[in-house]
């Protein structure tokens, strides 16, 4: 009942994530790149390559299950398989198109991590409902997509890692430098503002005048004409 119940829980999902996938804008050029990322990659496409041809294999209309299950999980299957057809390998082109980009490879992980939650799903049951034959194959490519995704994961965390760093370095570099920094070649010396001496306040000087002094007017004759 709790295996049926957990692929009841990933039906709800399944529909939709492959076109979520698809339709997510293309990721930015020119971001750090690991050295290992192709073989990241090569695992990815190795892992959901085998799984798909192994859930084709599986017989899941004489599981031992009521018909009702068996059609959810077929629908899983189905779903899957079209998600590994289309949305996975698109994924993996963007990666290598942005040579490595942070947000190419972040969506690739997350829908990497859908698939390998619905795979795990289908594995455990096939292990529940059908036969051993059908179970041991899926439980291999969820282990090998596993490893894959948390390896994918660690490239993910580096290469944000560097990227941080280098955006870093270059705000530093075009930083005014700080009062009291040194800049080879020039002597700073920095004044605080309480230490600055108050101007002296010159005294007024009086202009000496050059305008004559006024002269007494001339008397008048005072014998009469």
């Amino acid at each position: 009942m709790k295996t049926a119940s957990t692929v009841i829980f990933v039906l709800m999902f399944c529909a939709g994530f492959g076109a979520v996938a698809q339709q997510a804008p293309m990721p930015p050029q020119g971001t750090p790149q690991a050295g290992d990322l192709n073989t990241i990659l090569l695992q990815l496409q190795q892992a959901t390559n085998s799984a798909s041809v192994n859930i084709g294999k599986l017989r899941i209309e004489k599981w031992k299950t009521d018909s009702q299950q068996r059609q959810q999980m077929q629908q899983v299957a189905n779903s899957l398989q079209k998600n590994i057809a289309n949305a996975v390998p698109g994924l993996i082109s963007d990666v290598q198109s942005s040579r490595g980009g942070v947000l190419a490879s972040f969506k690739l992980y997350h829908n990497v991590n859908v698939v390998y939650e619905f795979l795990s799903s289908m594995a455990e049951a096939a292990g529940a409902f059908g036969k051993k034959e059908e179970y041991q194959p899926l439980e291999g490519d969820a282990a090998a997509l596993d490893t894959a995704r948390q390896n994918l994961s660690i490239y993910i965390e580096q290469a944000a890692g560097k990227m941080e760093n280098t955006n870093r370095a270059a705000s530093g570099s075009n930083a005014r430098p700080a009062l009291g920094t040194v800049v080879p070649g020039k002597k700073v010396v920095v004044i605080d503002e309480e230490d600055k001496p108050t101007p002296k306040r010159a005294k007024p000087t009086k202009k000496k005048s050059s305008t004559p002094p006024p002269q007494a007017p001339a008397q008048a004759s005072s014998s009469p004409h």
